[in-house]
């Protein structure tokens, strides 16, 4: 079997005959390539669940309102309702009736106005962020080992 004058075989196993200069650092970006793919496949993939995630909970979220729109009607019906009577009868206690009457409809708005808050933490993609985060100092760093 005849050589090309210069080259090396790496399959040799001569002690001898190392790796061309050169040839660790691209096998260094080679693997940083690889590791970054990967990375950039996982950050895709968590990113897709997320979103999954967020849509099921703007879905609950829609709900919720659709919920508080007719409570919000009674609440205001019940608010005029009682600012009339506390005008015409002031001494009743038909005020105090409806008094109950509007706490109960505004127990109900408070509650989805926290669902709605519980909610809305999964729009701000904190998993996502904090992958995309450590991949950018991964990145960062292995930018700084190889300069």
């Amino acid at each position: 079997m005849s050589e090309i004058p210069g080259a090396t075989n790496l399959q040799s196993g001569d002690p001898g005959k190392g790796p061309e200069p050169g040839q660790d650092e691209i096998q260094a970006w080679l693997d940083w390539f690889k590791h970054a793919v990967s990375a950039g496949g996982d950050l895709a993939k968590l990113a897709r669940m997320e979103l999954s995630l967020a849509l099921g909970d703007t879905k609950r979220i829609v709900l919720l309102a659709l919920v508080a729109v007719p409570l919000i009607v009674l609440a205001w019906m019940g608010l005029s309702v009682m600012a009339a009577w506390l005008v015409f009868l002031p001494v009743q206690s038909v005020a105090a009736a409806i008094g109950v009457f509007i706490a109960v409809q505004i127990i109900p708005l408070v509650i989805i106005g926290w669902s709605i808050k519980r909610y809305r933490k999964s729009w701000a993609f904190a998993a996502t962020r904090e992958h995309l985060q450590a991949f950018k100092e991964g990145a960062e760093s292995a930018a700084k080992t190889t300069d």
